[in-house]
């Protein structure tokens, strides 16, 4: 049974819909437009970079979680699977990020350099959705700044669970020539 190596969380409001999870080092990478269009409608979608996780919607805080696991990671309860994907990882280190400022850096991993399994997992979609629905009219019928706090009791209800791992060594520049 492999061992959870870090856990990093980050609670924000998701003001573009996505949050990115990339080596701290690898600004935007080819295809990353096409993989945020593909987020929008499966949920999560990657570049070899960057992954990028879809909130359902703006106005409540979104809760995400990145877990640095030793080797695959056994199943969750309560989460339901949408993606998994490949991420090559340079700098040894993650960030994630919302987009808009919000941010956690220096991820470190521990196995250093190398491609790393990404698994993405989510609850709560459908209701915070829901939450929204019953906020609708009181929102319409209350000053902004009310908002705020017929908003706090469903910050987090949506949640996002980022599982990373390492799988193999990135190939020497020698390899990637022949």
């Amino acid at each position: 049974m492999t061992s959870r190596i870090s856990h990093h969380e980050l609670l924000f409001r998701p003001d573009y819909r996505f949050l990115t999870v990339r080596d701290e080092e690898c600004d935007a990478a080819e295809g990353s437009q096409e993989a945020l269009a593909r987020s929008y409608e499966s949920g999560a979608a990657a570049t070899e970079y960057e992954v990028y996780v879809t909130a359902a919607q703006d106005l409540l805080k979104v809760r995400a979680c990145l877990e640095v696991w030793e080797g695959p990671p056994g199943p969750t309860t309560g989460f339901d699977d949408i993606s998994a994907f490949t991420l090559t990882c340079p700098s040894g280190t993650l960030q994630m990020s919302d987009g808009s400022g919000t941010s956690i850096g220096g991820i470190d991993l521990p196995t250093g350099p190398g491609q790393y399994a990404t698994q993405v997992q989510i609850r709560g979609r459908a209701e915070a959705l829901a939450a929204l629905r019953r906020l609708n009219e009181p929102m319409t019928a209350s000053p902004a700044s009310a908002w705020t706090t017929l908003f706090a009791p469903y910050d987090g209800i949506e949640e996002y669970l980022i599982r990373v791992w390492f799988t193999e060594p990135l190939p020497d520049d020698d390899d990637e020539a022949h």
